[in-house]
Parts: C-alpha cells; structure tokens; sequence
C-alpha cells in the first residue's frame, strides 16, 4: 500500500486519530523500515508519551509520568521506535527536510525507506498559507522518487465535510489530492472506539473517490492504540477485505465483476 517512491496521504478532519494511525503504521512496519519522522504538529515529548502508550498499553497519562521521571523501563521499551529518527522543527522547510535526509544518509548509509510529514500545513513554503498546497506536493512527489522513499503527509479535511464517516477525496484541502498514489480519510469515534478509513484514491488497487465504502478498526486514542477488528468488518459489505486473519474464502475478490 505504502510504495517507496511514491507520495500517500492520510486525511481528516481535526481529532480523527491522524497522527496516532500515522504513528502505529511506523511502528507496525517495524525496525527493517528506517524512518525519518517531521513532527510539527506535536513537539517530543508528546510524541514520546504517545510511543510508550502504543508500545506498553498504558494510558497516556502513565506514559507521560514516565517520561517526565525517567523511567528505566520507559527508556527500554522506546527503543522499539529505534528505527526512526525524529524532527520537531514547528515550520520546516524543504530545505530542511532535505537536509534532515541527508543526515539520514550519512548515519545511516541509505535515505529513509520511509517519511512522513506530519502536518502538511505546518511546512513553510510558499502559497502553504493561502491552503494551495499544488507546488509544495509536486516538490514532496520529487523528493519522494529522488530519495526512493516512501513519502506520507498527513493533512486536513475540510470541516464543512459532513460528519459520522470519513470525507470524500474532494473534501481534501488546498489542491493537495491531485499527486498521491494513495489518499486514505479518517473518520475516528473515540466514544465507540473505533476508526474508519475510507481509501478514496489508490492508483494501483480499489478506491472509492466518495468514501462510501470503508474499514472500521478498533481505537483507543487514550491508549494511541489501533487495530484491525475482522469481526466487526465481515459483517458488513466493505472495499477491502483481506489480511491473514480471513478466510479465502471470506476475501474480496477485486478483480470480479
């Protein structure tokens, strides 16, 4: 789904749990994918706390009185996000990123296998502040092939979308969706414990521009926890239905009639 070279979007609306899916998704590819991270919407520490939560299942709450004393256990069981070299700059540049890749390389030996901006808005670049986000994505969809990474920004849905389901690809904002090979919206319910991802653009699979069609998973943002939930999913009629835990012949078959 994530290809090197290639530019992905996650979107939504603000509080659908983008940076948290963002989060286990990096976490998930695991320590054989090297990472390199913009964190501007959320400085280190938040981040740190968000990690531990993920990793030990433990409320953020527990997780930041561990940061904030130090604790040992704390610092052994981060060392899972070791693959992942962390920028908090509030307003980066392209210059930067560009940068922080380089150093990437030098330590590492290889540019990041995978990036991710997390948010778009917060990239300083011009026409960013009038939301016209054209020339800065054709700029990432660059560095994405240049760099062989696989590049993900996270960024903003329009509020005027109408709630309860994630938003239609025209709900994204500032003439972002043109250039990603894949864009998936959010639509998270902390209440139900559930997020709903909605692939509304996917060059090389199924897509549905409008929304419609989407996967619910199980989420506790308090916990920075998501998972996929096949119960729930194979009830109802869905894009995707695929993943180790399903029946062959429970899958969809996306090439049928």
């Amino acid at each position: 789904m994530f290809r090197r070279g290639s530019l992905s979007m996650i979107a939504g609306p603000p509080g659908s749990m983008k940076t948290v899916l963002a989060l286990n998704i990096v976490r998930k590819m695991g320590t054989e994918v090297p990472t390199l991270y913009h964190s501007s919407d959320s400085d280190d520490f938040t981040v740190a706390s968000r990690s531990l939560a993920m990793i030990k299942g433990i409320t953020t709450d527990e997780a930041e009185l561990l940061v904030m004393t130090k604790d040992d256990g704390a610092y052994e069981a981060l060392k899972a996000m070791e693959h992942v070299r962390w920028s908090f700059k509030s307003s980066p540049t392209m210059d930067h990123m560009w940068a922080e890749a380089e150093a990437f390389r030098e330590i590492k030996g290889t540019y990041p296998h995978h990036t991710v901006i997390d948010i778009m808005m917060d990239v300083d670049y011009e026409g960013a502040g009038e939301q016209n986000y054209w020339a800065l994505m054709a700029e990432l969809k660059d560095m994405a092939r240049d760099q062989e990474t696989a590049l993900t920004v996270v960024h903003h849905t329009s509020e005027s979308a109408k709630g309860g389901a994630p938003p239609p690809r025209s709900a994204i904002m500032g003439k972002a969706n043109q250039l990603p090979t894949l864009i998936l919206t959010l639509w998270g319910d902390s209440h139900r414990g559930t997020l709903d991802v909605a692939t509304v653009k996917n060059r090389f699979g199924p897509q549905d521009a409008m929304g419609k069609n989407y996967f619910t998973m199980k989420a506790d943002p308090a916990k920075c926890f998501i998972d996929q939930d096949d119960e729930l999913n194979l009830e109802s009629e869905l894009l995707f239905r695929d993943g180790p835990r399903v029946d062959i012949e429970d899958k969809l078959n996306v090439w049928s009639d």
